[in-house]
């Protein structure tokens, strides 16, 4: 005879329930997951840039599919400071319950190199999904006398206190770009940091500085109105926003780097929740409206495991690892 859970004595429902959730730790399974299904309230990403730039732009996207298909709301807090160190040290302390994640750049794999953070970023965060990739862009002030990268190797060889490029500011992924370009390529230019990316576009615009790696979306606007010359593209080859434009890895072999979005959460969170996020994300990901709303910022769906987004890390910050100890680069 079959009984419901009121029908049996209460000594035999607590004395099986401690049994249960002694097996599910000893398992390695949250206790958690019995009491109640994920997600049961909103869910906040930590977004460590200022609203507006291409981190929250791509974050506030995929909330909104996100959110449709866990079921909750998704709430987006920006925390910017330190190139994104202070937004990613506040969830790499907070409750590992998959209710707080952060929404990471390219300069989470470099800042352990170059800032003295108060969280260890491989042990206390753990990779959920890689959401996108954007390849940069060489750009030149139409001042200078220079139609292709090779024309402008040569003219900073020839001419080394001619050019400064811009950056938005010491580690940053255009500075690292920059000085990756030179350390391949043997050109000779000065940098010139900026607090942020409009500051930076507008002096190279004004012919202030000469030379930027950028993304792609934030200059399109001038390089079709012939303010900004686009010399190269950092990916592997050209792109569909500007397909006449020739990849740098076409002269100088190898030389190929990437802007990257992805998603991590506390170290603690649960397998089982990250697993969640994860499919959640990589559907979202093929759905028609955010990949349009990715193809019009040139950026580019990745998804996959977590696994292959935290390999991609660590290749990433090896990469910049041997640069900034060749180039001794440091921020203040």
């Amino acid at each position: 005879m079959f009984r419901t859970l009121a029908q049996l004595p209460r000594r035999h429902f607590v004395r099986n329930s401690v049994a249960l959730v002694a097996a599910s730790l000893a398992a390695g399974v949250p206790a958690v997951a019995f009491a109640q299904s994920y997600p049961s309230q909103p869910i906040q990403i930590v977004v460590p840039f200022p609203a507006g730039g291409i981190v929250d732009n791509v974050t506030r996207k995929l909330g909104v599919q996100l959110g449709a298909s866990l079921g909750q709301t998704i709430v987006i807090d920006n925390k910017a400071g330190a190139g994104g160190s202070i937004g990613a040290a506040q969830v790499a302390r907070a409750k590992p319950d998959g209710y707080t994640l952060l929404s990471a750049f390219d300069t989470h794999a470099v800042n352990p190199l170059l800032y003295k953070l108060p969280f260890d970023s491989d042990k206390d965060l753990k990779p959920v999904v890689q959401i996108a990739t954007s390849p940069l862009v060489l750009l030149v002030h139409p001042s200078v006398p220079a139609k292709t990268v090779q024309e402008l190797v040569a003219l900073a060889k020839a001419k080394p206190d001619l050019l400064n490029y811009a950056s938005t500011g010491a580690g940053s992924s255009n500075h690292l770009t920059a000085e990756l370009f030179k350390s391949i390529t043997g050109a000779s230019m000065l940098h010139v940091p900026y607090k942020g990316g409009a500051p930076a576009i507008t002096d190279i615009v004004g012919g202030q500085v000469q030379v930027m790696f950028v993304s792609v979306t934030s200059v399109l606007g001038h390089i079709r109105s012939g303010k900004l010359r686009p010399l190269a593209v950092t990916s592997k080859e050209s792109i569909a926003a500007l397909p006449d434009v020739p990849a740098i890895g076409d002269t100088y072999k190898g030389f190929e780097v990437y802007s990257w979005v992805g998603l991590l959460a506390p170290a603690g969170v649960p397998n089982d929740i990250v697993a969640k996020l994860n499919a959640n994300v990589n559907a979202a990901l093929k759905t028609p409206d955010v990949q349009k709303f990715l193809e019009d910022q040139s950026l580019k769906p990745v998804g996959g495991t977590p696994e292959q987004f935290g390999a991609y890390m660590k290749a990433d910050t090896q990469k910049w690892k041997e640069l900034i100890q060749k180039a001794n680069i440091k921020v203040d």
